[in-house]
């Protein structure tokens, strides 16, 4: 009855049960083995895969690059155009023929010609009154104060008069005199007195003395 509840490896010798066991380990090591070998390709495959992929994400970049580049570049022909073709205005025009002149094929209005319209008057003339005046007198050629017929003398009828704005500009050399004075008495000090000089552009960085005295 005890023998029957034993467990059947039991009964076998104890080099049966090593061998027994050797096989098992045997086969779990080579099982073991297998799978290394499976990881160690899945491994692999990951490894390459993943550098693939790193130089498709590099050549994205670079095409990113290229493109934005090319963009830039695209966005700056872009406002040079618009600069040649809206900032070159008249400033004689009006603020009603601002808009940019676009060609409406749909459109029968005819173009506003540039300049004084008609209708308008004319703008005043500036007055340059106040500017002083430098008269010129022309005279007639002593060929032409007589008649080239008769030879008789011609009479004055007075003058035909014009205006122009002219700009002078003058280079003239200043000469200082200052003047010198002398003492008629018999006091103590200098004798002889010298007029202050000149204020000079820009001023001096000591002020002058008023009157300078020198002996």
């Amino acid at each position: 009855m005890d023998s029957a509840l034993l467990n059947p490896g039991d009964a076998l010798p104890a080099e049966a049960r090593h061998a027994s066991l050797l096989v098992r380990l045997l086969a779990e090591m080579d099982q073991l083995r297998a799978d290394l070998a499976q990881l160690r390709r899945e491994n692999l495959q990951w490894r390459q895969q993943a550098g693939y992929w790193q130089s498709r994400h590099a050549d994205a970049l670079r095409r990113l690059a290229s493109v934005q580049q090319e963009n830039e570049q695209l966005r700056g022909e872009i406002r040079k155009l618009q600069a040649e073709r809206f900032g070159r205005r008249s400033e004689k025009q009006s603020a009603s023929d601002r808009s940019p002149e676009l060609d409406d094929p749909a459109s029968t209005t005819p173009k506003r010609s540039r300049g004084r319209q008609p209708g308008q008057p004319a703008p005043r003339r500036r007055d340059y009154s106040h500017l002083p005046a430098r008269e010129q007198l022309l005279d007639l050629p002593d060929a032409d104060r007589v008649c080239p017929s008769c030879g008789q003398p011609l009479k004055g009828c007075g003058s035909e008069d014009s205006e122009q704005l002219e700009i002078e500009t003058i280079v003239f050399r200043r000469v200082i005199r200052r003047r010198r004075a002398q003492r008629t008495c018999a006091c103590p000090g200098p004798r002889t007195c010298t007029a202050p000089p000149a204020a000079k552009l820009p001023p001096a960085t000591k002020p002058a003395r008023r009157t300078r005295c020198c002996g």
